[in-house]
């Protein structure tokens, strides 16, 4: 079963309509509709915190959601993941241009701001950086337990 009809199990489970999730996540229908349908959708234009927020209302776990295994492996906060980029730049001996043309996203708005570019950017994009730096990109999901 791919992420879109995973999606929609959830939903149906929940007992929720496409509009209240919509609604809830502050999406037109429209593209909450397209999330549903599209197994690629969800990663490319959700946020991670929409994503969260959505698994939350679902009351499944953001990695069941997805279909991925629960992750194991020492985090890396929103805060420590410029420097971890720009480490990787330096090890590979290239410039944040030169990466951003390898990976096919801007990386400087980000590493100026990470908290808001987090807020900003799709899932795809955070996928992109962990497999550029080897680990899963789950461990780049801020933990909500902790307070």
């Amino acid at each position: 079963m791919g992420t879109a009809a995973r999606l929609r199990a959830y939903r149906i489970r929940a007992g929720k309509s496409q509009a209240d999730l919509a609604k809830s996540l502050d999406l037109n229908i429209a593209w909450y509709a397209d999330v549903e349908s599209r197994d690629g959708e969800l990663a490319a234009t959700l946020t991670m915190f929409k994503a969260m927020e959505l698994a939350s209302i679902l009351e499944v776990p953001l990695h069941e959601l997805l279909d991925a295994p629960p992750v194991s492996g020492k985090s890396i906060t929103l805060i420590e993941l410029p420097d971890h980029i720009l480490a990787y730049a330096k090890h590979a001996g290239i410039t944040v241009e030169q990466l951003e043309e390898q990976m096919g996203w801007e990386l400087r708005d980000f590493i100026a701001r990470p908290i808001q570019g987090a807020t900003e950017l799709p899932i795809r994009f955070f996928q992109t950086v962990a497999t550029l730096l080897g680990i899963n990109w789950l461990l780049l999901v801020p933990d909500e337990s902790q307070d």
